[in-house]
């Protein structure tokens, strides 16, 4: 009598960074329990959270992992989640952010890639942002090294699942880096690899005056350092002048506008005349650092 094997069930171990998140991390927790894949191992790492956290989590009981540690930063906490996580793949999940049910389960249907990715919805202080982020951002698959260079990060950290076997080979997350650790991520992997999407919007990403991201000044740092180190890269060290020319001038209008957007007007004309100077024939850097200019 023959018999029907039964399919492979592939574990996902979610690994939650949190550093002083009891306000959002019981939400959190329970969207990634929430999940409709039956194979879920969920990580808390607290990262020396000085408020609530510690104590929220432990309603969750056996169903969670909990890690605590010194205050190392969110590379470190996912790093010390990975770590031990038993999964075959490893799904990120900021600890202000929700996925819905069915996230895990569709990027399982549908990967084709060690990394892959989903669409957006934005919640909270969104500003002028869409509540669906493609309708901003192009969603890219296949090779994406070239695009997350030129184009800057358009992958959600909280919306990626990735092969734990490569994030092993790729050493993690750096951690010298601090709100583009992820970036930095995907961009070395992406050297290496395709990436997959699922374009359904199966994240909800919070925006809240406490993000890592608002602080304009270290952004910047940041963003110069990860472009110099994938353009240290090997196929980084391959891209012709005009390409790299023009992916600095992309990096310095986006500095340009979160110094615009924190009021820094004068640190934000001095970036649009470093992208003018690596790419002269935008209209777009004149158009916006007259924009800056207006009262």
């Amino acid at each position: 009598m023959m018999t029907t094997k039964a399919p492979t069930i592939n574990r996902v171990s979610v690994v939650i960074p949190a550093h002083n998140a009891e306000t959002f991390i019981d939400e959190t927790v329970d969207s990634a329990l929430a999940q409709t894949h039956p194979d879920i191992e969920v990580i808390v790492v607290d990262d020396g959270s000085t408020d609530g956290t510690f104590a929220r989590l432990a309603r969750f009981g056996d169903r969670i992992i909990t890690v605590r540690q010194t205050n190392a930063g969110v590379a470190a906490a996912r790093n010390a989640g990975a770590a031990i996580a038993t999964g075959e793949w490893i799904a990120f999940l900021d600890a202000d952010d929700i996925w819905l049910p069915g996230k895990i389960e569709c990027q399982l249907r549908d990967a084709h890639a060690p990394l892959t990715y989903t669409n957006r919805l934005n919640i909270g202080a969104r500003g002028d942002l869409p509540e669906v982020q493609s309708d901003v951002t192009p969603m890219r698959k296949g090779d994406a090294f070239l695009p997350l260079l030129v184009e800057g990060n358009f992958i959600t950290a909280s919306s990626v699942m990735v092969r734990r076997d490569v994030f092993q080979q790729m050493g993690g997350f750096f951690e010298g880096l601090a709100g583009t650790e992820d970036w930095d991520l995907w961009l070395r992997i992406a050297e290496r690899h395709p990436v997959d999407c699922c374009r359904e919007p199966l994240v909800r990403y919070r925006f809240h005056s406490a993000g890592t991201s608002r602080d304009d000044r270290r952004m910047r740092s940041q963003r110069v350092l990860v472009i110099a180190r994938a353009s240290a890269l090997e196929r980084g060290r391959a891209l012709d002048s005009a390409t790299k020319r023009r992916i600095w001038a992309n990096t310095w209008m986006t500095t340009a506008f979160d110094a615009g957007q924190a009021g820094a007007r004068g640190r934000a004309l001095v970036d649009c005349s470093r992208a003018a100077i690596a790419w002269p024939l935008s209209f777009q850097i004149y158009k916006a650092a007259l924009r800056l200019c207006l009262p």
